[in-house]
């Protein structure tokens, strides 16, 4: 099992879109997903079910541990499963430790494991709180959703500086990619930026596939699915999502361990 988050510095560049849209590809692909909402405003939770607002999820979990099984919401989908992100403000108000967060965290990925799953994708906040940090610091992998305007070029470099101390400080997290969205095609200064972020970072650093801005993800935003359902057909742009899923298991090595296991004997040597 890998455990990937997603992070960023401001909010409104789209992770809970990615994460939503990621975790349905993954899942369609054949991975058992379990998407894990970590932002206290719910994104993933109120997007795809009304029924999240009143149910315990991840901050229950951080103040008192528990039964992960309890929290878990099934989809239609059996390969994907949703963790909410709870009762935020009665778990602020009870408090949790600190110190403890990553031993609780630790025990939500091993129940993860236990239950078969073999991708774990968590959605963050905005910033890097003191929660978000514990997070990434407890996945193997981030992604790191960067929207296509000037300010991502002022950011990015001091998002990778906070991921470097966070692996001098011990942790195992690597960064998977930078993922460029909201791209607006139509528009020169949303280009620049995205070429003038291709040509600053190392290339095997930035995705190849980029997500643009179109008002069907708004629309599916709004009717609480992914893109791919909004139409009895999946619209074209249900593909790049596809094609992010597909590059991803390419830059986390989950298409190594797949062939690890469904191996077969060699006719020769």
């Amino acid at each position: 099992m890998i455990a990937i988050a997603t992070a960023s510095q401001k909010g409104g560049v789209g992770k809970t879109t990615l994460c939503i849209n990621l975790a349905y590809s993954l899942a369609r692909r054949g991975w058992r997903v379990l998407l894990i909402d970590t932002d206290p405003q719910g994104g993933v939770g109120l997007s795809l079910a009304k029924s999240a607002k009143t149910r315990e999820g991840f901050h229950e979990f951080l103040v008192r541990g528990g039964d992960l099984g309890q929290m878990v919401v099934p989809t239609r989908l059996p390969e994907l499963e949703i963790v909410p992100a709870g009762q935020y403000d009665t778990c602020a108000r009870q408090g949790w430790v600190e110190h403890e967060v990553p031993a609780r965290l630790a025990d939500l990925l091993r129940s993860a494991e236990l239950r078969g799953v073999d991708v774990v994708l968590m959605d963050t906040a905005a910033g890097m709180s003191s929660t978000t940090e514990a997070v990434v610091k407890a996945c193997d992998f981030v992604v790191l959703p960067q929207q296509a305007e000037p300010l991502a070029i002022r950011s990015v470099p001091h998002l990778l500086e906070t991921l470097a101390r966070f692996r001098a400080e011990g942790a195992g997290v690597r960064v998977a990619g930078i993922l460029l969205t909201m791209v607006m095609r139509e528009n020169e200064m949303s280009l620049k930026v995205a070429r003038e972020l291709r040509d600053m970072l190392p290339a095997n650093l930035m995705f190849q596939q980029s997500i643009p801005r179109l008002s069907s993800f708004l629309e599916a935003s709004a009717l609480g699915v992914p893109v791919a359902l909004t139409k009895r057909n999946p619209p074209p742009e249900a593909l790049i999502f596809d094609q992010i899923a597909a590059e991803l298991e390419q830059r986390t090595g989950l298409t190594h361990e797949r062939e690890k296991e469904h191996g077969h004997a060699s006719l020769m040597d």
